[in-house]
């Protein structure tokens, strides 16, 4: 077994006088270390070698650390790497075998050790680089939440958002410089919060709920009056029953097409942290209503689109799930969600009226799946008296589009080996500045001709976005393209069979072609082939 070249070092603001013999012996044998400049202070005493603070963006720093493999290096983390670090970066670059990880305490363990809680029992989340809103889905009575603060204004903006939504009673532990000779330890309710917090802080939260909180309920069906709306939004019975169909599951993509208020998006999101949607709505009114929505519901990673289907749907990552809801008796709208869905995902289109619905009747009769009419009635006063009063009845159709089998079949319209239509592929690419339009459509060709697929869209990398060369091939092939970004790219490293080290040194990946072809999904049916600077790699939209 090789020995690790690269020591992923956890440090607190403790600094050298917490390290481990082990990790003190690899810090100072370092030729290199790299770090934030207030970790490389800490480290200081026993930094013999180089020392390269993170630029930033941090990313761009990562191509001087790789052209150093196999050289002793250290990277310094605060605390655990792996938790809310830069651990998870770096391994989507290495192999395991590659770094050794000596961790210390992280701040969430340091806190709850202050505090005397369960770890297992909060909730953990971080604010550096990111917005407060995700914290209000995880407001529930009595919840523990621990946090980690981008800098001294952050507790100030969580209190802010805490009385905004009704949980001003919530106890605010602040925790700052855990671990070092600055440490300190205050509490304060939101309600009345004015501490002056140190730039490295984190908060521990006691959820208390005031008169009239708004609290999320965790089911599905949200009360239409917890979201801004026009009248247009998929009633809470029926939006219940429609998430139930589109059965989200972490980290999957949903495209709400006609998405209006945004419920249906939102609601997908609420289901995983981890879940992403995009929601495509033609009037910029409602676009921007659905954005409102989705900050003040916790989601505010909600994609809007302002664009109508089938036009807009054209360049969008693939989906896990579709929901139609509005829109799909338009031409082409149906069969360009289908075409686009992944293969094992779900589609659902809700009708009111008789033309959408014989258009779902049409789909039903090609593709299968399920039609069901929901019929709402809500108490309503008559005059004096009270009575039921009837929504307008859905019909909804839910289908899932088939998994590809092995003899190549993606959907009813699909065929493989020995059938009328043929493999369907998804294009990688790599190009160097100045690559050639023509050569890098001869090699798709060449790519096309070598598996016997057909490719059906071309996914590059967006850091080449612009290109020239891209430009020409989408004309002429009549191709979408896609561009995938670079954390896309960087977590489909390891499935990549082929390595660039030039590539590497140039971008800091060292697949592109693998990695824009596996960037959407599926698998590799024709690894990396070159040209006169591009290279083409070609996936199917199966993982089988």
């Amino acid at each position: 077994m090789s020995i690790p070249w690269l020591t992923i070092l956890g440090i607190g603001e403790d600094g050298v006088e917490g390290l481990s013999p082990a990790a003190a012996t690899l810090l100072a044998g370092a030729e290199a270390v790299f770090g934030a400049p207030r970790q490389i202070a800490l480290a200081a005493p026993l930094i013999r070698g180089e020392r390269h603070p993170w630029p930033s963006p941090m990313l761009e720093g990562l191509p001087a650390l790789l052209a150093r493999r196999g050289r002793p290096t250290v990277v310094l983390a605060s605390g655990d790497p792996f938790c809310f670090g830069l651990g998870g970066t770096l391994a989507r670059h290495l192999p395991a075998g590659e770094f050794l990880t000596l961790p210390a305490p992280s701040a969430f363990s340091l806190a709850c050790s202050r505090l005397g809680w369960a770890l297992q029992d909060c909730a953990t989340l971080s604010f550096c680089g990111r917005p407060v809103e995700p914290l209000l889905p995880l407001l529930q009575p009595g919840a523990r939440i621990l946090a980690l603060s981008a800098d001294a204004a952050t507790p100030a903006m969580v209190a802010a958002l805490l009385n905004r939504h009704g949980f001003g009673p919530t106890r605010m532990h602040l925790l700052e410089a855990l671990g070092g000779p600055r440490e300190r330890l205050r509490v304060a309710e939101a309600r009345g919060y004015a501490l002056s917090a140190d730039p490295l802080n984190m908060l521990a939260l006691e959820v208390v709920p005031g008169p009239g909180a708004r609290i999320l309920p965790l089911t599905a069906g949200l009360d239409e009056g917890l979201f801004e709306h026009d009248g247009q939004i998929t009633k809470r019975e029926v939006r219940a029953v429609t998430l139930a169909a589109l059965a989200p599951r972490q980290g999957e993509l949903l495209w709400d097409v006609g998405c209006g208020s945004g419920s249906v998006a939102i609601e997908w999101m609420l289901r995983h942290p981890a879940n992403r949607a995009i929601g495509l709505e033609p009037k910029p009114e409602r676009a921007a209503r659905a954005a409102r929505n989705a900050v003040s519901l916790g989601v505010p990673g909600l994609k809007l689109v302002q664009a109508a289907a089938p036009q807009g749907l054209a360049g969008l990552p693939a989906p896990d799930a579709i929901f139609l809801g509005g829109g799909a008796s338009r031409p082409g709208v149906l069969e360009a969600a289908w075409s686009a869905l992944r293969p094992g995902g779900r589609l659902v289109a809700n009708a009111v009226t008789v033309e959408t619905e014989m258009v779902l009747l049409s789909a039903f009769g090609r593709w299968g799946g399920e039609l069901t009419r929901l019929g709402v009635e809500r108490l309503d006063r008559v005059g004096g008296l009270h009575g039921y009063r009837p929504a307008m009845t859905v019909t909804q159709y839910a289908v899932a589009k088939p998994e590809a089998g092995p003899g190549g079949t993606l959907s009813p319209q699909r065929g493989g080996p020995g059938g009328a239509a043929p493999l369907l592929a998804t294009a990688g690419l790599g190009l160097r500045p100045g690559a050639s339009g023509p050569d890098l459509v001869a090699l798709i060709r060449r790519a096309e001709e070598l598996s016997g697929h057909h490719v059906t869209r071309l996914v590059a990398p967006a850091f080449r976005e612009g290109a020239e060369a891209l430009s020409f091939a989408a004309a002429e092939l009549a191709l979408p393209v896609v561009f995938a970004d670079r954390e896309a790219l960087l977590a489909v490293q390891g499935r990549c069979p082929s390595r660039s080290e030039a590539s590497l040194r140039a971008t800091g990946i060292a697949s592109v072609a693998e990695g824009c072809a596996l960037a959407l999904g599926g698998r590799l049916v024709l690894a990396r082939i070159d040209g006169s600077g591009v290279s083409c790699a070609l996936s199917t939209e199966s993982e089988t």
